[in-house]
């Protein structure tokens, strides 16, 4: 029953590693890798395969990196923009000149 078990885990694992060939977002890619190699490596740590251990722990490892850079570099981001303020409240002391005032007008015509 065990077996079994570990068979079901490593048909899923490699349906999601597969998978993962036809997903274009470099965000999910890089997720369905990982969860897919994760599964594959609990199933290659179950039947005592170390080629198999050790390179889906390596892309697993590569993926999970990626995906930790690829968090970080979106929350820089997101603080980076929560710290710019808002066009539209940004007051500006420069008086904004206006087209058809009398003022303008009369010195038009005095010039």
């Amino acid at each position: 029953m065990e077996a079994a078990v570990y068979d079901v885990i490593s048909w899923v694992g490699l349906a999601i590693c597969i998978g993962a060939f036809f997903i274009k977002d470099v965000f999910w890619l890089r997720l369905a890798t990982l969860i897919g190699c994760a599964l594959m490596f609990i199933y290659y740590l179950f039947i005592a395969i170390p080629q198999g251990v050790i390179s889906n722990l390596l892309v697993l490892l590569i993926n999970a990196y990626y995906l930790g850079l690829f968090a970080w570099q979106r929350h820089k981001t997101n603080q980076l923009l929560a710290a710019e303020p808002d066009v539209e409240t940004v007051v500006t002391t420069e008086p904004t000149p206006t087209v058809n005032s009398p003022a303008s007008s009369a010195a038009a015509t005095a010039a």
